[in-house]
């Protein structure tokens, strides 16, 4: 039995053995067993935290993508919107514009009828003023004092008769 006690793995064996009865003393592997029900229950709940906030992101990214396809509908009515009042107000400018062109229009013409007018009866003025220049010059030359009266005569009479 010397020779046993005189080997060095002998004592390792003794060691161990020595301490697998304290171990088992001492309640080791109950301790190492609260200690890794620790660690999974600690694992447990983070895992159980980690699907929570992966639900809390994954609602959220659901009500970002839904506030995003309301804006971009909401988008679409504005731009739907404004093409239509666009093209009411091309409209209307149209309208005013073609309105504005008859006025104008309307006024060119009757301007230009109101110088014709005028050209008509400065160009009669000038007629008669003409007229009455050549009658007098006609009259003065051609007529005596005699025929003179006569017509003087001839136009008492035809007043007469008119009245």
């Amino acid at each position: 039995m010397m020779s046993f006690f005189s080997d060095p793995s002998s004592w390792v064996l003794v060691a161990f053995i020595l301490f697998v009865i304290i171990a088992l003393v001492i309640k080791a592997p109950a301790m190492i067993a609260n200690l890794l029900d620790g660690e999974i229950k600690k694992i447990k709940d983070e895992l159980d935290n980690a699907r929570k906030l992966k639900e809390e992101a994954n609602s959220l990214l659901a009500q970002h993508e839904r506030k995003i396809q309301n804006a971009d509908e909401e988008a679409e009515k504005i731009i739907s919107q404004a093409k239509e009042i666009a093209a009411n107000q091309e409209a209307q400018s149209k309208i005013k514009a073609e309105e504005y062109v008859k006025r104008a229009e309307q006024q060119a013409i009757e301007k230009i009828e109101r110088a014709e007018k005028l050209a008509v009866a400065k160009i009669n003025d000038h007629i008669v003023s003409n007229s009455i220049e050549l009658s007098e010059k006609i009259i003065s030359e051609n007529i005596d004092e005699n025929s003179s009266k006569k017509l003087i005569q001839q136009s008492i009479q035809q007043i007469s008769k008119l009245k």
